[in-house]
């Protein structure tokens, strides 16, 4: 799908984007939906809420590990093995460039502003498709 439209039998379409996310990082939902990505769903990236993600049928996953970054981690891991999500982008942002390295199939990002951000996920949204 390139960037966030597309057309389909006269219908627009909107990648939706699952956020996993703390909330002094909110500031990144409200880019995306600025930037017509629809945001369905945001959770705070502890415990078992990622489970839910693969029946929204996301574009694509946004990790933040800028506060638990091993349980971001393995909330990756896990989503990445899913076969309902073959093929969507998972991407986690932290701080550190070294944060999420040796990830298999995840992208890690170092996202200063949400600028940043939307570059970022239409990069990966454009490889995907």
């Amino acid at each position: 799908m390139e960037q966030s439209r597309g057309w389909s039998g006269g219908e627009e379409m909107i990648s939706k984007v699952a956020v996993l996310c703390w909330e002094e990082s909110r500031p990144w939902v409200s880019a995306l939906r600025q930037n017509g990505y629809s945001v369905p769903w945001v959770e705070e990236p502890k415990g078992d809420a990622y489970k839910q993600i693969p029946r929204l049928e996301p574009d694509l996953i946004l990790i933040d590990l800028t506060r638990l970054p091993e349980q971001g981690k393995k909330m990756a891991i896990g989503l990445a093995k899913q076969e309902t999500l073959t093929g969507v982008p998972i991407v986690v942002v932290s701080e550190k460039d070294s944060a999420a390295r040796g990830l298999k199939g995840v992208e890690n990002l170092t996202v200063a502003t949400p600028s940043d951000l939307i570059t970022a996920v239409k990069s990966a949204l454009s490889a995907k498709g």
